[in-house]
């Protein structure tokens, strides 16, 4: 009998063999409810397990996307609480049933952190007091990536909503307000669905009615369907549309938009994705619209302890909203693989491809992680295109600044160091320096940055630029997210006045004991426009706290400010023309149920 055992059979004779005061009884049952935690952050979806230590029966259920959990009532009793997550050392605590309502705290530790005995030889022990269903859970929970057991954390019935709206210093500065609701289930007791939706809206005030004239907007719905950890269906909409002028001096405007429409399929390392996308005048003189469909996939086709290689392939195509226009058809092709050198160093190698009826482009990549000392290492990565036989007209591309993994550059060279001793403590800097070979429209797009603001980078545009990161947990207490990158874009011929530039910033905290929140964004972009044209500057930050109010239900007051401060901007959204500093002053409320 495991050593587990023989303590949990003692422990249990003698708490239930010791003579009970008369005048005091043992409750006939015992609920058990508490939270499961790391340092200041809760953590959902952890396994938590109720053990009887009498008949060794077992009773589990799962933390909330909140880290608090409730087990069904239990008979009377000694049990014995764990908490299991993949990445983090279990926690266990020992319940007696002195009364019949207890609450319990559990705190898990990332593995490499912790001091005693290690995690393999706490959950060897575990494991010879659990029963083979519990088992089953308990596997399952401790073989999933982190990122994907993160990612299943819907209970039963859960849901959220928030509404803002925002009150300007000036009379004439646009109505803004924005809502989304979410709803999240579980089906059985394997599969779980959530639905969520956003609506954005910008109005005009000089037309009397605040909304009677929307200058711009965006809605976005979204619906997983997960059947397990590792495998998902998604399917998402997107929508958004702005109203703009080329030129201050003309008195007409022009309208921009996009759409799309997502399905993605996930199954482990596997994964296969369909998108249509359409847009109008996002590119504005370089193309008037256009539609797109892309079919995408990637999948592992190699993974050992020391090495891995894995394989996607993307095939689009795209047609131009021109009469004689034909359409557009490639195949993009990449590989990549991993090989681990002793125990310090890692060798990245790989090549992107992109095929099409008549060009071709090759471009091999290289790279490494060193970890030159404990929890820090040197990572480096390069590309270059060996191959380039490029169409007379290449269409212009839409990234996000934090991904542009779709683009295949004429080179692109990057260096930095990373410092993480787990998820929550993490510091890095990355340096970049690319080379653009097609038009492409970057643009800042985190939930609360103004969707239509972006910055066009045009074919041969030398792009630097410098991405920093932190995040660390003080204590139990209080946590700090901050993430920033500051970068250029010029042409190879041309310096100075015809430099873009942007820089950004996002601060996120969250002090546990008060349950506020805050968060700021900062937004700078200099983009210059066609001869004649007087160059687009703007400033934006956004300031946002969320203070629970500790009611009954969860309900959140949210607050907010944002500056923006715009020179000859083509959007009818900001003050146009002026350097004035528009202020807004937002209010709202969430509610999480």
């Amino acid at each position: 009998m495991s050593r587990v055992r023989a303590i949990a059979f003692a422990t249990a004779f003698a708490v239930l063999a010791s003579p009970a005061s008369p005048e005091v009884s043992l409750p006939s049952a015992v609920q058990i409810l508490g939270s499961v935690t790391n340092a200041a952050r809760p953590i959902s979806q952890a396994l938590v397990i109720a053990l009887d230590l009498n008949s060794f029966e077992a009773i589990q259920t799962y933390s909330t996307p909140d880290g608090s959990f409730i087990l069904p009532p239990l008979r009377a009793g000694v049990y014995k609480i764990i908490a299991l997550k993949h990445g983090f050392l279990p926690a266990t605590t020992t319940i007696v049933p002195t009364k019949p309502d207890h609450r319990v705290s559990l705190k898990l530790q990332a593995e490499g952190k912790g001091k005693g005995k290690s995690s393999a030889q706490e959950i060897w022990e575990i494991r010879g007091s659990l029963p083979p269903d519990i088992l089953r859970e308990v596997d399952q929970v401790l073989a999933a990536a982190p990122q994907q057991v993160l990612s299943y954390e819907m209970p039963r019935v859960s849901g959220e909503m928030a509404s803002m709206t925002a009150v300007a210093n000036q009379t004439a500065a646009p109505a803004f307000a924005q809502t989304a609701v979410g709803v999240h289930s579980r089906l059985g007791e394997t599969w779980q669905l959530g639905i969520r939706g956003d609506i954005q809206r910008f109005g005009d005030r000089t037309e009397g009615r605040p909304f009677e004239k929307v200058l711009a907007e965006a809605s976005v719905m979204e619906m997983e369907l997960r059947s397990s950890p590792t495998e998902s269906y998604r399917v998402a909409s997107t929508s958004s549309s702005w109203s703009y002028r080329d030129d201050l001096d003309k008195p007409g405007t022009r309208d921009a938009g996009l759409r799309s429409h997502n399905f993605e399929w996930e199954h482990g390392d596997a994964r296969v994705n369909v998108r249509y996308f359409e847009h109008d005048n996002l590119f504005r003189t370089q193309q008037p619209g256009s539609d797109v469909i892309e079919i995408a996939g990637n999948t592992m086709l190699v993974q050992t302890r020391r090495n891995d290689i894995g394989v996607s392939l993307r095939v689009r195509q795209e047609s131009v909203r021109t009469p004689e226009s034909t359409p557009m058809r490639t195949a993009d092709l990449s590989a990549h693989g991993r090989v681990e050198v002793g125990s310090s160093l890692v060798l990245l190698y790989g090549m992107g491809s992109r095929l099409g009826i008549d060009h071709s482009e090759v471009a091999p990549s290289t790279g490494f992680e060193w970890q030159f000392a404990n929890d820090t290492s040197l990572v480096a990565s390069a590309s270059y295109k060996v191959l380039d036989r490029s169409a007379a007209s290449t269409m212009p591309s839409l990234i996000v600044w934090s991904d542009d993994s779709q683009l295949l550059p004429q080179y692109s060279y990057s260096v930095g160091i990373v410092s993480s001793r787990n998820e929550n403590n993490r510091v890095s800097a990355i340096v970049t320096l690319s080379a653009a070979d097609s038009p492409v429209r970057v643009i800042f797009n985190d939930g609360v940055q103004q969707f239509w603001d972006g910055l066009l980078v045009d074919a041969g545009d030398l792009r630097r630029d410098v991405r920093l990161a932190y995040r660390h947990d003080f204590g139990d207490r209080f946590a700090v997210d901050l993430a920033t990158t500051a970068g250029t874009a010029t042409p190879a011929a041309v310096t100075g006045q015809m430099q873009k530039v942007y820089v950004t910033g996002d601060l996120q905290t969250i002090f546990t004991p008060t349950g506020t929140a805050l968060a700021i964004s900062y937004r700078e972009i200099q983009q210059p426009r066609a001869e004649n044209v007087r160059d687009y500057r703007s400033a934006r930050m956004h300031v946002r706290v969320s203070q629970s109010l500790y009611l009954p239900i969860d309900v959140k007051l949210l607050l907010g400010l944002e500056l923006a401060r715009a020179e000859n901007s083509p959007f009818l959204l900001d003050v146009a023309g002026t350097d004035e500093t528009a202020k807004k002053y937002l209010g709202g409320l969430s509610l999480n149920f």
